[in-house]
């Protein structure tokens, strides 16, 4: 799958809500993620590589919120990474209507 395809789905990419984030991880688009500090004490955020190496951000949230997605996103990366699933993604197309 091409960049430019995968560019076409990816709705947001700053400050992004982390549900939106753990998503990216569950349909096999998330490559690697860290989390950084916010300035604001005990808050942090995710900042993920997607498959095709564009950066996502999450939106600043309270740290336990961070630690629990980045639990949501280490099973489902390594469940992607497993089953090999950027090989096997693929964009289905709604045949035009006449």
């Amino acid at each position: 799958m091409n960049k430019e395809i995968i560019d076409q789905y990816i709705i947001c990419r700053d400050n992004c809500p982390l549900r939106f984030i753990e998503a990216l991880a569950m349909n096999g688009f998330i490559k690697e993620a860290r989390v950084e500090n916010c300035d604001k004490p005990h808050y942090q955020k995710i900042v993920v590589r997607l498959i095709n190496d564009t950066i996502v951000t999450s939106e600043c949230r309270f740290d336990e919120e961070v630690r629990q997605s980045m639990k949501i996103i280490g099973v489902y990366t390594e469940l992607a990474r497993k089953n090999r699933a950027a090989e096997q993604l693929e964009v289905l197309r709604k045949p035009a209507i006449d």
